[in-house]
């Protein structure tokens, strides 16, 4: 069975020849820069710049880079047997030309081609690609990243990423709805060209390739008021000054169903999977009652679901971390397909409860090791061992897809990745096993 197949059998909740598997195909569900370096070194390949993934959005070029999340290469693809990409991949397989995207060039916003140039992290010892327009800069005992000449991101010499400033809470201090409708939202649609370059993307690599496609980060409508309010504050005003949050909402919806309408139109009949990212749980709870969830929320959830599903053939799929139990079947309820990644060691997101009460209804994409407390400190014996039980829970009649939960971070011992994905393709075929 070929990738796409193979993942649009799990998205029927059927079970294929085998759990598919991701790696990098959103920045939620991938590697570490640093790591996927080591990685490349771990399986005899010539060493060689690593290239920070692009995702989607209103400014994809830099978030994933500040993130270093890596661009998983084909030679690793293949390797770990992964099925899934993101259209927005720039290298192999990909179509071979230029790709477009928005960038902050002479103080405005320009549509421009993405161009690499090299940049050495002296401290690691690392030499990634980043896009030409951006400027890494010494400044005592830090990095800065600028773009267009102002301060974008910093990173502490020995940190693993940098502290993206793409949003500097422009709306933090707007005490009226006049002051909302004024901040510049058209800035964050979609372009022409942009979607232009995305649609053909998608056809080369829906018609050239048999992976399963993936288009990520469409937008959010939690996780960005907070960007332009501020997190405490934009919580503040779910509850204090409703009318201001709602004001505000109206503005991210109208950007958010701009760009839902137009993607989907362009690339909708070539990806199998669309998707949002919006963090709505910490560890130990949900961020917001039930209650504010479903009044603010969850309606605007499903005029996205809503479109997506009417006007493709994509899944919806929605990445939120932490404790989101409570929400699960409010998202269900209005359309949600798709979950990731799936935080077990939350509170209340208990694999066999998670499965017993959703798994006809919900495909589960990630929980299959958990990057914060196993895959680091354990030995590859207890990695295969975590895997392999998470397997047994998740797999049986499909709906799931496996990948780790987040990303793979730094310090995290080779031989562990390499068993978890061992585990994952040679226990993940069909019929289960159930070893106990």
């Amino acid at each position: 069975m070929k990738s796409r197949e193979r993942l649009l059998t799990a998205l029927r909740h059927e079970e294929a020849d085998r759990v598919p598997i991701d790696l990098g195909s959103t920045d939620v569900t991938g590697v570490n820069c640093l790591v996927y370096r080591e990685l490349r070194r771990f399986f005899s390949l010539p060493s060689k710049p690593i290239r920070p993934l692009i995702t989607g959005g209103s400014d994809p070029s830099l978030f994933t880079f500040y993130n270093m999340v890596a661009e998983v290469e084909k030679e690793i693809l293949d390797t770990l047997h992964i099925d899934v990409i993101s259209i927005n991949r720039t290298l192999e397989p990909t179509l071979d030309v230029k790709k477009l995207s928005k960038a902050f060039i002479n103080n405005k916003w320009q549509i421009t081609e993405v161009k690499f140039k090299q940049w050495y992290w002296g401290e690691w010892d690392l030499t990634i690609e980043i896009p030409d327009y951006i400027d890494i800069v010494e400044n005592g005992d830090r990095y800065i990243a600028k773009l267009g000449g102002r301060e974008h991101a910093v990173a502490p010499r020995k940190s693993f990423y940098f502290d993206s400033r793409r949003f500097s809470t422009p709306l933090k201090n707007v005490k009226d709805i006049a002051e909302v409708k004024d901040f510049n939202w058209d800035s964050y649609k979609i372009s022409d060209l942009v979607l232009e370059d995305l649609r053909r993307r998608a056809e080369h690599l829906y018609k050239n390739t048999d992976y399963g496609l993936v288009y990520f980060r469409l937008g959010s409508i939690h996780a960005w008021p907070q960007d332009l309010r501020g997190w405490t504050q934009w919580l503040s005003d779910l509850r204090l000054r409703r009318a201001l949050a709602e004001a505000i909402l109206d503005q991210v919806m109208d950007v958010v169903m701009y760009n839902t309408r137009r993607i989907v139109d362009a690339v909708g009949h070539y990806v199998q999977v669309i998707g949002l990212a919006d963090d709505l749980g910490t560890e130990e709870s949900p961020q917001i009652s039930v209650q504010i969830f479903n009044d603010i929320y969850k309606h605007r959830y499903e005029t996205i679901f809503t479109y997506i599903k009417r006007y493709s053939k994509s899944y919806t799929f929605l990445h939120s971390d932490g404790a989101i139990y409570p929400y699960i079947k409010e998202l269900i309820d209005v359309g949600l397909d798709i979950l990731n990644p799936i935080q077990i060691s939350a509170k209340g997101m208990d694999p066999e409860k998670l499965k017993k009460e959703f798994g006809e209804q919900l495909t589960f994409w990630g929980g299959s090791a958990n990057t914060q407390h196993i895959l680091p400190f354990v030995e590859p014996e207890g990695v295969i061992e975590h895997v392999r039980k998470l397997i047994e829970i998740f797999a049986p009649g499909g709906g799931y897809v496996f990948a780790p939960i987040h990303n793979i971070q730094p310090n995290t011992p080779l031989e562990n990745i390499v068993a978890m994905f061992k585990t994952a393709y040679n226990h993940g075929k069909y019929p289960i096993k159930q070893i106990g």
